[in-house]
């Protein structure tokens, strides 16, 4: 692995198993235990055998266990900025990519607005449908705004 866009897409690989209700559970106790969490992100690398190097790897665990950990609120504020959608209408792939765009778009500063934006346009189209880049663009685009990051 050798971009942060490649971080991305395997921590919506991984995000997005989540999404499914037999996760749920997996999910809660996951945001509590960091090392069991690394080890989940270990096991799911070499399952799909990606390699990743060290800080690739230290910023999929942070991103994900930020993810977990504040989840409620990052669903809080994709929702606000659903025009005529309800989060739970979004297709899994969209609702993960909202969750993880939303994650850095609020934590993580030092990637610019910009990117973060276009990397979930760029992982919906590859993912999901062409319709879904407009649709993330939009979202995310007011949730940036909303965050206070210039356009």
């Amino acid at each position: 692995m050798n971009t942060r866009r490649e971080a991305r897409e395997f921590c919506l690989q991984f995000l997005y198993h989540f999404q499914l209700p037999v996760f749920q559970e997996q999910k809660k106790s996951l945001s509590q235990d960091k090392t069991e969490l690394f080890e989940r992100i270990t096991q799911f690398r070499e399952t799909l055998n990606v390699s990743m190097g060290s800080q690739e790897l230290a910023w999929v665990s942070t991103i994900v266990n930020g993810i977990l950990k504040n989840s409620e609120e990052l669903e809080t504020l994709i929702t606000k900025h659903l025009k005529n959608w309800k989060l739970q209408r979004l297709s899994r792939i969209e609702h993960t990519l909202l969750v993880l765009a939303a994650f850095e778009l609020k934590y993580q500063p030092q990637t610019p607005f910009k990117v973060v934006i276009n990397e979930a346009i760029e992982l919906g189209k590859k993912y999901s449908t062409k319709e879904s880049g407009p649709f993330l663009n939009g979202v995310l685009d007011g949730l940036a705004r909303d965050l206070g990051h210039d356009a």
